[in-house]
């Protein structure tokens, strides 16, 4: 018999990206409506309107996980959370990073911790391919 998992958390966790995605689309057909397929002079404050699409949809994804904001990672450590399989949630709950020895807890308190294999915020409950028992 073939058993799918498909939990509450794996399902929040799909449902918030196809969240963003349709804010990330909203956002994208906003821009391009204001095209109207004309080619116009720039309009003046235009690059602040488009910096400000931009900083919305940063905020959703930041509020949407805050531990999963990669934004200020290069191409290469992107790349690198990507070659480690880093999930922001484990979908079976086990070998998660605050019980892996290479997770390091945020010294300021907040929830996202961080990791010495890779760059950018760690979440507690993620989960990647490198997880090592902690050291005692």
């Amino acid at each position: 018999m073939l058993k799918i998992k498909y939990g509450r958390r794996r399902f929040l966790r799909q449902a918030g990206r196809y969240g963003l995605a349709s804010l990330a689309a909203a956002g994208g057909l906003a821009i391009l409506n204001g095209c109207n397929g004309k080619q116009e002079a720039e309009k003046p404050g235009s690059e602040e309107l488009s910096n400000q699409y931009k900083s919305a949809l940063d905020a959703a994804q930041e509020a949407a996980d805050p531990c999963n904001n990669t934004l200020s990672l290069s191409q290469d450590e992107l790349a690198t959370r990507e070659n480690f399989e880093y999930e922001s949630r484990s979908s079976d709950g086990t070998d998660l990073c605050r019980t892996c020895d290479f997770w390091r807890p945020s010294s300021k308190g907040d929830l996202c911790g961080t990791c010495t294999l890779m760059k950018g915020p760690i979440h507690p409950l993620g989960t990647c391919i490198s997880w090592e028992e902690k050291s005692v």
